[in-house]
């Protein structure tokens, strides 16, 4: 679907027009305002209600609640159910009015863009039926030449997280470590990256311990990969790391059927990663951005190693092995030891990491660890604009006896079941060093990184967070 912003609409042959309305339909007149609420369409924020238009096969009416009370993620889902609907009733070519920029100005503009573009996608690519492969093919955005810079941007930050959820929703037999590694290198020819990935060789020769480990299971060989966007005066240096299990199924510790169907989706921190390269090769800030990606298959093969193994770091660390079904934390030791020595101002590993995270906040938001508080109150900010949720837990002190080895110096899981999100964190904190970092963060996305149904402007499956929250850390760190 290709968005066109226009400040001229006249002459556009189209089907359609979305157009927003606040609660209590005031703007409207009474023949619109009775025949609405015939349909019971009251202007709540994420209603839709569809009328027969003049000039249009349907004008699509889509809720904004109530005026006083708009926020950018309400003209995201207005906008998102308006594609949605036009979507439904096969409407090829849609005109939309720049919905809220009466209150919330820029930020509204880019709320649109977004909402179209997150609303719009689906994954049916393996669908044979036209029906169900429809598409809207073209969307006017009716708006003054003021909001165009910031439509922009919410359009390049839709088209990158919607480029996530293509590549997580990618099942196991098409994404492997090495055809991950393969789009690495594919995203870093297309917008002049550096991009080194390291295979079995390298890896031994790194000592990426965890990344053999875990890998040795598959017949997919693992990988690490190093992609990275240079500008010639950078103002900040930024390590962003993505877990990136292309499928998991728990190892020897194998998962019970319920739980492995969907672990397709536990590369969604890989494939965040280079969701935000891809935006920063649009936006091309003035901050250098690493992205590192520890990528497995974690598979219950004769080589696959064992609960009781012990594996020691480049670091120095030794870690008992508990669980192979905690092996994200492993992978991401490695990337995490690499990180910390190319010296970031900030570094910020991403992952599908624990079962418990989503016990502790549901399905729709990010566990946040992070000492830094000026970082947390970032992060915190931003995501309640983006809406991508998230939400801050401790790094408790106190749980680090949880995580302590019998024969090693840590263990990969924690010896109760209780406060699980927060020993995974702890246990990663191990390995960044805190000389060569000056602030770092992790982000659970184990809840809101794929859902099992749809959810505000997604469709089931993957979402693309945390993208869009990121990529506007960077961008705010280039001011």
């Amino acid at each position: 679907m290709k968005l066109s912003y226009q400040t001229e609409i006249k002459g556009k042959k189209v089907d359609a027009l979305i157009t927003g309305v606040y609660e209590g339909l005031k703007e409207l007149d009474e023949k619109e305002k009775e025949a609405l609420k015939a349909l019971g369409f009251k202007g709540k924020a994420g209603e839709v209600a569809v009328l027969p238009g003049e000039a249009f096969k349907g004008i699509i009416y889509v809720g904004l609640g109530k005026k006083g009370e708009l926020k950018p993620d309400t003209v995201r889902l207005a906008a998102a159910k308006g594609i949605k609907e036009a979507k439904r009733r096969k409407f090829k070519r849609i005109v939309c009015e720049l919905l809220g920029t009466d209150k919330l100005k820029e930020e509204a503009a880019r709320a649109v863009a977004e909402g179209l573009k997150l609303g719009s996608y689906e994954f049916n690519k393996y669908k044979s039926s036209e029906d169900e492969q429809f598409e809207v093919e073209k969307v006017y955005v009716a708006g003054t030449p003021e909001f165009k810079e910031a439509f922009k941007l919410g359009e390049i930050l839709g088209e990158a997280a919607n480029y996530t959820r293509a590549l997580v929703n990618e099942p196991g037999n098409v994404i492997t470590p090495e055809s991950l590694a393969e789009e690495a290198k594919k995203l870093a020819k297309e917008y002049g990256f550096e991009c080194t990935v390291f295979d079995e060789k390298k890896l031994e020769k790194n000592q990426m311990v965890g990344i053999l480990t875990v890998g040795r299971g598959s017949k997919n060989p693992p990988r690490f990969i190093h992609i990275a966007y240079k500008p010639k005066k950078p103002k900040k240096r930024v390590v962003l790391v993505g877990k990136g299990v292309t499928f998991d199924s728990g190892g020897l510790n194998i998962k019970p059927e319920q739980y492995m169907k969907t672990m397709k989706s536990d590369k969604a921190g890989a494939c965040a990663v280079l969701g935000i390269m891809k935006a920063i090769g649009e936006l091309r800030p003035d901050v250098e951005v690493h992205g590192l990606i520890p990528t497995v298959e974690n598979m219950p093969d004769g080589k696959a190693y064992r609960p009781d193994d012990i594996i020691v770091y480049r670091n120095g660390k030794s870690v008992e092995v508990h669980s192979t079904d905690a092996e994200g934390r492993l992978i991401l030791a490695d990337a995490l030891i690499y990180g910390s020595e190319l010296e970031p101002d900030v570094m910020i590993d991403m992952a599908t990491l624990t079962g418990a995270c989503v016990v502790a906040l549901g399905n729709y938001t990010s566990g946040l660890f992070t000492e830094d508080e000026r970082l947390a109150k970032e992060l915190l900010s931003l995501s309640e604009k983006s809406g991508e949720k998230m939400w801050r837990l401790p790094l408790d002190e106190d749980l680090k006896e949880d995580i302590k080895g019998q024969y090693a110096d840590i263990q990969n899981v924690g010896k109760s079941r209780y406060g699980g999100a927060i020993t995974a964190a702890l246990f990663l904190q191990n390995f960044v060093d805190g000389d060569k970092v000056k602030s770092w963060a992790h982000l659970d996305i184990a809840g809101p990184a794929f859902l099992s149904s749809p959810w505000k402007y997604y469709s089931a499956g993957a979402t693309g967070q945390p993208v869009r929250t990121v990529t506007e850390l960077l961008l705010n760190s280039n001011k």
